[in-house]
Parts: C-alpha cells; sequence; structure tokens
C-alpha cells in the first residue's frame, strides 16, 4: 500500500525527528501520536532517561507511542505489540494471539489501538487483514 503524506503529518514527522534525533518512517495520529522509527533507533527516539520522548510529549501535547521498524513483519508486530504470544500469517490474512487478559489493553478503548496497529501492517508489509485474537 503506497501512502501519501499531507503537509502537515510532514511536519510533524520533521518536528519529531528534531526534537529526538531519530529518522521517523511514518505516523498516526489519534488519541494518542504513533510513529514508526528507523530500525535500531528506538533508544535514540526514547532518550536518556526518557528524555527526549518526553519532550516531544510536551510540544505535541499528546502521549506519544514509539514503534521500532523492521523489514521482518514478525519483528515488527513483536515492537507494536509485546504481549504477542503467536503470529499466524495465511494468505495476506495477519492474526496475532495474545492471552485473554492482555486483549483489552491491546485492541484499546473502541479499537483505536488495533486500528493504528492494522494501518501500519498493510502501509508497509503486503496484507489485507490484521487481528487480535
Amino acid at each position: 500500500m503506497k501512502v501519501q503524506l499531507n503537509t502537515e503529518t510532514i511536519r510533524q514527522i520533521s518536528l519529531f525527528q528534531q526534537i529526538t534525533g531519530a529518522h521517523a518512517l511514518d505516523m498516526i495520529t489519534n488519541e494518542e501520536i504513533y510513529f514508526v522509527v528507523a530500525e535500531n533507533e528506538y533508544g535514540l527516539a526514547i532518550g536518556k532517561d526518557g528524555k527526549n520522548i518526553r519532550k516531544a510529549e510536551h510540544v505535541f501535547k499528546k502521549p506519544i507511542r514509539i514503534v521500532e521498524y523492521s523489514p521482518d513483519i514478525d519483528i515488527f508486530i513483536r515492537s507494536m505489540i509485546p504481549q504477542t504470544r503467536e503470529i499466524v500469517k495465511q494468505d495476506g490474512k495477519i492474526e496475532v494471539r495474545v492471552a485473554a487478559s492482555d486483549r483489552a489493553k491491546v485492541i484499546g478503548k473502541a479499537g483505536y489501538r488495533i486500528k493504528i496497529m492494522e494501518e501500519f501492517v498493510k502501509r508497509f508489509f503486503d496484507a489485507e487483514s490484521f487481528k487480535v485474537k
């Protein structure tokens, strides 16, 4: 899926990169702001003792979540969902299995977190659907 970023999104990504020094590949804004950072730049985005991420949250006035990109879909999904127990891929459909106790936290209120994760998976990988069970 090819993504076209609008001017505001590009401006926000640029500002995030200036604050953290990490290269951001994509972002989605909802109740929180989700940034996908380049491989091996997660620590740089967070900063020593969380300094960079706290500064970015102050500037953007929203909580920020960071996902580290990986060309391996399994690693990318585990970066988004650390509670992942199993990943099943079949015919472009991806199903992530988590413990029943973690399911509500992973999905988020009214499904907002899972919608963002699904969007990232579709943008970076050739996937038709993404579900958490």
